[in-house]
């Protein structure tokens, strides 16, 4: 999914000869901290409530402020994970869509984006959740697809995150069914370490519980 299929123009751009209370408002308004600053259809960079209130003067113009090193704009041909990138590292609540002359396409929100991503990644489907825990070179995505369609279930979407001050990964599987049971044997055989469980109707502390019985049982029987 590319940058422009993401937009969805909830937040509109705000001209520089606007106040810069008038910028306030609007990110009041549409529960923002950044607005898009546009002059005839050119992008000029990308105002916060963080700048208008260092510099203190609520009466003077959105163009009385630098821009300098605000000018954050993701490419209308952009993937959907470089839109996410640009937004995490500079903490944006908004992100404008440019094409290649600069010109100002539309705006994508972060409420909007993790909509998209809830939508398009299965995670908002009704399953259940597993967070393997493992050492990076262990990781081998077949063989763990292998064992979940295995068990006659599917991966609805996963992602992967490194553990601080190690080595390790933390792999986070959202599959089609609750009903773990079949799996969570089969990972164990394999000897994966399961380091969270979650499902739709139960909470994670009964659900580590009731894994922590199946463990005990699986190792009695083993």
């Amino acid at each position: 999914m590319k940058a422009v299929d993401l937009i969805n123009n909830d937040v509109p751009p705000i001209m520089p000869k606007e106040s810069m209370e008038k910028a306030l408002l609007w990110m009041d308004e549409f529960k923002v901290k950044h607005l898009p600053v546009v002059n005839n259809g050119q992008y000029v960079g990308l105002v916060s409530d963080e700048m208008i209130f260092d510099h203190n003067t609520l009466n003077d113009r959105v163009e009385d402020l630098n821009f300098t090193g605000h000018q954050f704009s993701v490419k209308k041909s952009h993937h959907l994970y470089k839109v996410m990138q640009v937004m995490s590292t500079h903490q944006l609540t908004v992100i404008p869509v440019i094409d290649e002359q600069s010109e100002f396409i539309g705006a994508i929100s972060a409420y909007h984006l993790m909509e998209v991503i809830s939508l398009n990644t299965g995670f908002n489907q009704k399953g259940a959740i597993i967070v393997l825990l493992m050492n990076d070179f262990d990781y081998h995505l077949s063989q763990i697809a292998q064992i979940i369609e295995s068990n006659n279930a599917k991966i609805l979407g996963f992602y992967t995150e490194n553990v601080p001050d190690g080595n390790q990964l933390k792999i986070t599987l959202k599959v089609n069914q609750s009903k773990l049971g079949p799996v969570l044997q089969t990972f164990s055989r394999y000897d994966y370490t399961i380091h969270e469980l979650y499902t739709d109707d139960e909470t994670s502390s009964e659900f580590q519980e009731r894994y922590d019985h199946l463990m005990n049982y699986l190792n009695l029987d083993s």
